[in-house]
């Protein structure tokens, strides 16, 4: 109970400072953050996580203020960015109020991977930054659970595993990748030919991903 009083304590004030290993913390990530454990899910075979071990990372608020000296850990298959506190788990549930998270030497931001869908934002990689910017959305691959109680064969748990999905965002237009990359010169109508051109020149692979991240690359170096 002393620890759900101490976080709700720094929630009011809105600004604590710790000292710890020489790391200085303005603030705990934002939101109304909730203690929660981050373990195995009953029910669900496979791995949720983007990555299995927890990540120290850094988080710069929309506000300006930069967060650092925690670990994340992102659940995949429930969209939830967990950070750990003092050995105990929570989840931040207002993640609106995140600019982007660097862990793992890679940046993260919150962003719709469907335009159509303003309220499912997810936790995308920025693999390419620039007038084009390239992300990589992490989300689950699900296979139902397909126990047959009569026979008392199958799997009685859903399986989920981590797949990747390439979109590329230019101004506020999103455009993601289909699986034979037949539209990718459809997110640069400005230079299609130019692409068209520079795409037979690398004799491109919608399967590599360092191809994609040529082409929006070069894009971006047209338009500096």
């Amino acid at each position: 109970m002393r620890k759900y009083a101490f976080f709700l304590f720094l929630c009011l004030a809105g600004i604590q400072f710790f000292a710890s290993a020489q790391i200085f913390i303005m603030d705990l990530p934002p939101g109304h953050n909730k203690v929660i454990s981050a373990e195995k899910e009953k029910g669900l075979d496979g791995s949720p996580w983007l990555m299995e071990d927890w990540s120290p990372g850094t988080v710069r608020l929309i506000s300006g203020k930069i967060i650092e000296g925690l670990s994340y850990r992102y659940n995949v298959y429930r969209n939830r960015l967990y950070f750990q506190y003092e050995n105990a788990e929570f989840v931040i549930s207002a993640p609106d109020s995140i600019d982007q998270l660097g862990m793992a030497g890679k940046i993260f931001v919150y962003d719709n991977p469907d335009s159509l869908a303003k309220d499912k934002k997810r936790l995308m990689e920025i693999a390419v930054d620039g007038p084009a910017r390239l992300y990589i959305n992490y989300y689950p691959f699900i296979i139902p659970a397909n126990y047959n109680i009569a026979l008392g064969s199958g799997n009685a748990n859903e399986t989920v595993s981590v797949r990747e999905a390439y979109l590329i965002k230019v101004g506020a237009t999103l455009t993601t990748i289909d699986k034979k990359g037949k539209n990718i010169t459809a997110a640069f109508p400005d230079k299609k030919q130019e692409l068209d051109t520079f795409m037979k020149k690398i004799n491109f692979s919608v399967k590599k991903r360092s191809d994609i991240e040529k082409v929006v690359r070069y894009y971006n170096s047209l338009n500096q």
